[in-house]
């Protein structure tokens, strides 16, 4: 049965009023945050504002929001010149994840890659490297014989995704610089204990960030859309007396509870400008700085990439330390950057967008790929294919018809 849309049609309204009333106290929020931002916003409250943070991680009172580099809290910056040359190295990666219902189980991560010459009127080189896995270790990685989930899967895209941006970056060292390699997603990348083997993918991972400093890129994961309250919490931090911080306290974000970053840098930045640097006050960044050392640890900033006179688009881009530390470094990854933003409508970086249509799988292909292994099963004798359950599915889609309402005038 379709949705009946005329049933819905009070909800809908009443559901508009609540989101405008939403809107309306949340701006209210913002404009709190704009004051307590603007009273710290000098540059000689960076060593009271440190100290709060200090004191609420040696308290022990559960702090995870950020904590300023030494560049004032409100400070914007523009992008540099852009460089006349450039190399921009990208990766992205999909998945097709095991299908319980489906023998063999395997499953496939395919990685695409594009390295953007940037001045030199040359075209991109591109290239995709799908792998698949079907070994017991891979399929099974837990003692109690459960195949693997898709977030394990999804972690060892991750991993991959990484190698081979470290991989590209290393052949390309000698080429123009400022090498610059753009990861999609957070480069702060948090392993739960549900994935298997945890401790080696991290190895590797950190060892994959090792080969991009040693090589001086200007590695840099792009978060678009960012959901994030880093700094909300430090201005909600700075808002509580100092007797007020505790555990409790410190658990939801007070007068300020519901907004987010971007929504505040949304006010500050101009298209093309950057916030100030920061660093997320979390265990797992102290653990990237405990087992890479300081030039591992993460930083971010703010970046509005929208194209000018658009409204505000926002993304957070993360970068290890030994980037953050040079800025004229980090002023011409922004302007590359936003350059690659905007070249594509959605304001997203070209290179991650081309990288992603290197690496998706697409249904059909999946399908062939299905195919393909079946029949190399059956050469050597094994029997392969769905389950009853997952055919039975298969004929009921097949037997739904879509009706069209036929034009009797």
């Amino acid at each position: 049965m379709a949705l009946e849309f005329h049933k819905l049609s009070k909800q809908i309204d009443q559901m508009g009023e609540y989101l405008a009333a939403l809107d309306q106290d949340l701006e209210g929020r913002l404009e709190i945050a704009l004051q307590i931002a603007a009273a710290y916003a000098d540059e000689a409250f960076l060593p009271h504002i440190r100290e709060r943070v200090g004191d609420a991680v040696a308290r022990d009172a559960g702090y995870r929001g950020a904590n300023p580099l030494d560049e004032p809290l409100m400070a914007v910056y523009d992008p540099a010149p852009i460089p006349a040359t450039a190399t921009v190295v990208a990766t992205d990666g999909s998945q097709i994840y095991p299908r319980r219902h489906v023998t063999p189980h395997y499953y496939v991560i395919n990685i695409g890659t594009i390295v953007n010459h940037h001045g030199s009127g040359s075209a991109p080189d591109v290239s995709s490297e799908p792998y698949i896995f079907f070994d017991h270790e891979y399929v099974y990685p837990h003692s109690n014989g459960e195949p693997i989930s898709a977030i394990t899967v999804n972690a060892r895209r991750t991993i991959y995704e990484m190698s081979a941006l470290a991989e590209h970056a290393w052949l390309r060292r000698d080429e123009a610089r400022p090498l610059v390699a753009l990861l999609d997603g957070p480069l702060l990348f948090v392993m739960g204990n549900e994935v298997p083997e945890r401790e080696q993918l991290r190895q590797i991972y950190f060892s994959a960030m090792t080969r991009l400093y040693e090589v001086s890129a200007a590695l840099a994961g792009y978060i678009d859309r960012p959901n994030s309250s880093f700094v909300i919490r430090l201005l909600h931090l700075l808002d509580l007396a100092e007797e007020e911080v505790s555990r409790r306290s410190l658990s939801n974000s007070g007068r300020l509870e519901g907004l987010r970053d971007a929504q505040l840098f949304g006010r500050l930045l101009e298209p093309g400008q950057r916030s100030a640097l920061f660093v997320q006050m979390s265990p797992q960044n102290k653990g990237f700085r405990q087992q890479g050392g300081q030039t591992h640890e993460v930083a971010f900033f703010y970046l509005n990439a929208a194209g000018p006179g658009e409204y505000p688009k926002l993304a957070r881009v993360e970068v290890p330390m030994w980037v953050a530390d040079d800025r004229g470094l980090v002023a011409e990854m922004q302007a590359l950057i936003y350059q690659q933003c905007q070249q594509l409508t959605r304001r997203y970086p070209y290179v991650l967008t081309r990288a992603d249509e290197l690496a998706v799988v697409k249904g059909e292909e999946a399908r062939q790929l299905n195919v393909l292994i079946n029949v190399a099963a059956a050469r050597h004798g094994v029997e392969a294919g769905m389950s009853e359950k997952e055919a039975l599915k298969q004929v009921a889609r097949a037997r739904k018809t879509s009706f069209e309402v036929k034009n009797r005038s």
